[in-house]
């Protein structure tokens, strides 16, 4: 059984003995949950933990890699980061996650301060809906445009845009350093209606492989 099964059948029983009272009067909490989504903008495959419980039971999580909004339990948890095949937490981070939300969680290397997260809000919208997260941790900070409705400037590393309206269809993408007028990164951006997307920067400037600079895009819902 995996886990997130694990936590419907958890949460059921306990609903269950909501009407038995301890004997001082005291009565059964149910299990409260939320969702988050995990994203991997490092150089490492990683495994994602809960209180010490592995989230990706079903495969590692590589680079570039997310895995999609998942159960978790609300409230003050925390979360680790793990080398896939390493039982050593690489990271471990303390979040406090209210009931039903839409969370994300970015790492992007190897100590805690690489690690962030957003509080997601998805809107319904007949067009394309992108939102830019900067998870490069480079010096300086970035200009990004899509097509002719995106325009933010001057993001730092850990910031995020809401969820824009952008065009479907083709699109051209830009990211600058701030103040350069050589791109970073660009290309044309395929998008489809009423769908949210997660444009996100990872690596270092002078880095190579799973480190090097680079724009990911995931379909988000």
């Amino acid at each position: 059984m995996n886990r997130n099964a694990l936590i419907l059948v958890f949460a059921g029983l306990v609903i269950g003995l909501l009407s038995c009272k301890k004997g001082n009067g005291d009565v059964l909490a149910a299990i409260q949950t939320t969702n988050l989504n995990v994203v991997n903008a490092g150089a490492d495959t990683l495994n994602f933990y809960e209180d010490g419980t592995r989230v990706n039971n079903g495969s590692n999580l590589i680079p570039d890699g997310s895995l999609g909004y998942t159960t978790v339990i609300s409230g003050a948890q925390s979360y680790q980061f793990k080398k896939a095949g390493s039982p050593n937490a690489l990271v471990d981070v303390p979040l406090t996650l209210d009931v039903s939300r839409l969370y994300s969680i970015f790492i992007a290397g190897e100590t805690a301060d690489k690690v962030f997260f957003t509080r997601d809000t998805l809107v319904s919208d007949t067009g394309a809906r992108v939102r830019f997260v900067n998870a490069s941790p480079i010096t300086g900070t970035l200009d990004v445009t899509i097509g002719n409705t995106f325009n933010y400037k001057k993001l730092a590393f850990k910031s995020a845009t809401g969820f824009i309206h952008v065009n479907s269809g083709k699109n051209t993408l830009t990211i600058y350093q701030s103040g350069s007028a050589t791109p970073l990164a660009s290309g044309t951006l395929t998008l489809s209606g009423s769908t949210s997307y997660t444009l996100f920067t990872r690596g270092q400037l002078n880095g190579t492989g799973n480190s090097a600079f680079a724009a990911r895009i995931l379909t988000v819902r």
